[in-house]
């Protein structure tokens, strides 16, 4: 959804002079406020603060290269789906700053650097680029280019507005981490870079240094974490006072540029000029306020318009900046009409899958007037985030702790008699609801916030349930109509905000339930051992993924520690391939099998010498391996369809993929859920044989929720996926659970690690991403889990956030959640597509009978 933007610009005022003469813009990729001030680190950029005002710059909270260096030059907020284009991010359309300074006589345009600003500004003729990018291993020599071309410019005097981009520190970050000794080295040298292109700046010229994003200290950025939307900004020229120090949005670096320069204002720039640090008299400031007033108000009213709204407070005459939202309006009325729509063919959706006639409808009114009600809460609850963001997180939460603790539940009960009278305990109190409307109002007197007794009330009630399904052993039949269970799951499924972290909660008290009900019946070790690794990945997913509590994710750091770049890291590394190693081949055969565990761990331990060495022809040659591997599964399939040396050359080449680009931990983990997620599907679908009591919601349903519940799981363990934080609230949902921004990309640079090619790098990351959840699929759908229940859940959960994202215009970080969620589920859909077609044109034979009904 990108939105359409006002066109049209605001004439310069007559009676403002302007005295800079030229202007350069100097953009450090990957360098956030806490080394930017540093003055030790960057001593030459701080020593400049003495003749420049300071300014805090806060990004938008998409902190990739290209989106925030389009809305530094552009002042045009990102839509969400921006975020997906960043390796082609093109103009936003319309003129900004840039474009009108081209396009006047005073001024002669050119910008040099990475690839970013080039894609940008690629359609227009009257703007030269020079593409000094090297590659993303190439931590020096574009930097150096750089330098030197626009010293070439201002030694020739052939333009006077330049844009100048170092993007060496934020490749040095991505492979080193931004708490690494070289990246520090990096810093220090653009820094004395940035000096001595200062030097060759005429004095009556205007500068602004600043830097597009920050840097975790796991080299990562792309969220909204603030140690990566914290930059600063040094801005120098005859109309700025000297050690002035002010604050901003990004984008008001692109509002003042037209200050400097003398040029109108877009009405499409959606920046507030940093008043505080002009060298102006007050009625000056005052003329240009209004300026860029006029402009605001114009933008305002052209989005008013579209969008419906009226506004009767906005006045052209009064200056209000609280009547302006600070961050893009994502959302049209056409939005809302289809999330309208939506909403209606998912309730004829239901009544026709129900087979539902008048009749039937209307002797259970109840439950479709509540059907109606819950809906109409839905939406509510996120058209009112102004009064809290939190309450629709945590009934995201609720909804995923149902799905997967009431499909799943009843596994293995018989084996769980004496936990019967906690489980009826237990079960009295989640199905009273006047406890919970009890102590939800204790609550709130106690802290006196409705907000806060809901939310707590909510994250109560899931974490009872959860405990609630792992001994629930109750066999009778519910009172309520059979087909209540698929209006539940309809509308868990489809709600916007369901909680994919949740799903975790139930899902471990359901293996400790299976693990109590195995020890119980004294089964063997390794007949224990898929529920165990299971357990504990599980528990490990549920515990340590908090970093907005504990203060760091653990699991991030359990994937840094199983890169080899100390002692202690290949120590630890190899202690998880040989483990891996045991676990994978027991699991897989069923028994110990020394000779192919040895084989293995050798492999596994062959590759974490790979990665230690960081070698490209060691890594060439380990790739040929993989390719080989992959091959001869490929060949073998074709000949022997039966034969388990298919699995065997696929997990091995997977393996050594994964090792190579996502480390020991990633690798460890993997392939524990890998061997181990098929055995526990083998579990539970055996309950719904066993089961007296069957109806076909539970099993469906659970076959639905249950590779989503692994692919979430395993996408946990590779830190990418956020848990709990505290707020206001209490303990609530993390804003943000699908964080494309933590993916790392280190195994990017494998194979060419002196000078990777673009495309090379997404592919190294991302083939090991939909390598393995494919893997996952089909291991899952080859011990009988039919996968066109779990395409139907992704579908509803594409409906579900489509039909909310149009009520949710002033909140990007809704929009941009929805909108991760919406691709993440669009790409499990095609994941469990390719799985049946494969399945359909290249049996293996192997498949146990689909289980669903």
């Amino acid at each position: 959804m990108t939105p359409d933007n006002p066109s049209g610009e605001i004439p310069f005022p007559e009676n403002i002079s302007v005295d800079s003469e030229g202007f350069v813009l100097i953009v450090l990729d990957g360098i956030g406020e806490d080394y930017f001030l540093n003055e030790e680190l960057m001593p030459e950029i701080n020593k400049y603060r003495e003749y420049s005002a300071t300014v805090k710059i806060r990004t938008g909270p998409l902190t990739l290269s290209a989106t925030c260096i389009s809305e530094m030059m552009t002042g045009v907020p990102n839509a969400p789906i921006n975020g997906l284009r960043n390796f082609n991010l093109g103009h936003p359309g319309m003129n900004d700053p840039y474009l009108l300074a081209a396009n006047d006589p005073r001024y002669n345009v050119a910008m040099v650097g990475s690839y970013v600003m080039g894609n940008m500004y690629r359609d227009f003729s009257n703007i030269d680029f020079v593409n000094t990018f090297k590659g993303h291993s190439d931590y020096y020599e574009g930097d150096k280019d750089t330098l030197e071309v626009a010293a070439d410019w201002l030694n020739n005097s052939d333009y006077n507005v330049m844009a100048v981009h170092f993007s060496g520190p934020d490749k040095v970050g991505h492979t080193w981490g931004a708490n690494s000794p070289e990246y520090r080295t990096k810093i220090t040298a653009v820094d004395l870079q940035v000096a001595e292109l200062l030097d060759l700046i005429p004095s009556q010229w205007s500068v602004i240094i600043t830097a597009d994003h920050g840097m975790t200290d796991m080299g990562t950025h792309g969220s909204s974490e603030e140690i990566t939307r914290d930059v600063a900004a040094i801005i120098s020229g005859p109309n700025i006072v000297s050690k002035s120090e002010s604050s901003g949005h990004q984008r008001d670096l692109s509002a003042i540029v037209p200050v400097i320069l003398g040029l109108p204002f877009p009405i499409q720039l959606h920046g507030r000029i940093p008043l505080d640090i002009l060298d102006y008299s007050d009625s000056e400031k005052s003329v240009i306020e209004s300026w860029n007033w006029d402009a605001a108000y114009q933008r305002q009213l052209f989005f008013d318009k579209e969008n419906g709204v009226d506004n009767p407070d906005l006045s052209q005459d009064e200056i209000d900046w609280e009547l302006i939202p600070s961050d893009g309006d994502f959302s049209r009325d056409s939005d809302i009409l289809i999330s309208i729509f939506t909403w209606i063919m998912i309730g004829v959706f239901l009544i026709l899958a129900l087979g539902l006639n008048r009749n039937e409808i209307k002797s259970n009114w109840k439950i479709f007037a509540s059907f109606i009600a819950i809906i109409s809460l839905f939406i509510l609850s996120h058209a009112m985030l102004k009064y809290s963001a939190m309450i629709p997180r945590a009934i995201g939460g609720l909804c995923a702790v149902w799905l997967v603790g009431w499909s799943m539940s009843k596994t293995n009960r018989n084996d769980l008699e004496t936990k019967g009278e906690i489980s009826d305990r237990i079960g009295q109190i989640l199905h009273k609801p006047l406890i919970w409307f009890g102590l939800s109002c204790v609550i709130g007197i106690i802290f006196w916030s409705p907000l806060i007794a809901v939310v707590s009330t909510l994250f109560a009630y899931s974490i009872l349930y959860s405990l609630y399904c792992a001994f629930n052993k109750n066999e009778k039949q519910s009172d309520y109509p059979t087909f209540w269970p698929w209006i539940m799951a309809l509308l868990c499924m489809t709600f916007g905000s369901i909680r994919l972290w949740y799903s975790l909660i139930p899902f471990m008290f359901i293996l400790s339930g299976m693990l109590i009900g195995f020890i119980k019946t004294k089964k063997t070790s390794i007949e224990k051992m898929p529920i165990v690794c299971m357990l504990m990945l599980t528990s490990y997913a549920v515990f340590f993924v908090h970093k907005r509590i504990y203060g760091v994710n653990y699991i991030l750091e359990a994937v840094e520690s199983g890169w080899p770049n100390s002692i202690e890291n290949i120590l630890i590394s190899s202690v998880l391939l040989i483990l891996s190693a045991i676990i994978s081949v027991t699991a897989h055969f069923g028994e110990i099998k020394s000779e192919k565990t040895v084989k293995f761990s050798i492999w596994l331990l062959f590759g974490l010498l790979v990665s230690s060495i960081e070698s490209s022809y060691l890594d060439l040659v380990s790739i040929a391996l993989i390719f080989f591997a992959f091959g001869a599964a490929v060949f073998i399939r074709i000949k022997e369809p039966e034969s388990k040396l298919v699995i065997e050359y696929t997990v091995a080449a997977l393996a050594m993929q994964l090792l190579l680009t996502w480390g020991a931990w990633s690798t460890f983990a993997t392939l524990l859920i890998l061997t181990c997620s098929g055995k526990i599907w083998g579990l539970i679908s055996d309950e719904f044989r066993q089961s007296t009591h069957n109806y076909n919601a539970k099993p469906f349903i659970a076959a639905a929720v249950f590779p989503w519940v692994i692919w979430v799981l395993w996408w946990t363990l590779l830190g990418q996926v956020n848990g709990l934080q505290t707020c206001f609230e209490g303990i609530c949902p993390h804003p943000r659970e699908l964080d494309p921004g933590s993916i790392l990309v280190r195994g990017g640079y494998v194979g060419f690690r002196e000078g990777p090619n673009l495309y090379w790098m997404i592919f190294m990351i991302s083939s090991p991403i939909i390598l393995t959840s494919f893997m996952l699929m089909k291991n899952l759908h080859k011990n009988g889990l039919d996968m066109y229940p779990y395409i139907l859940f992704q579908a509803l959960v594409v409906l579900g956030c489509i039909s909310v994202i149009g009520f949710s215009p002033e909140y990007p970080r809704l929009v941009f959640s929805l909108t991760w969620n919406i691709f993440f589920a669009i790409f499990q859909i095609v994941l469990a597509t390719s799985v049946i077609i494969m399945n359909r044109y290249f049996p293996a034979g192997l498949e146990k009978q689909n289980y669903v009904s």
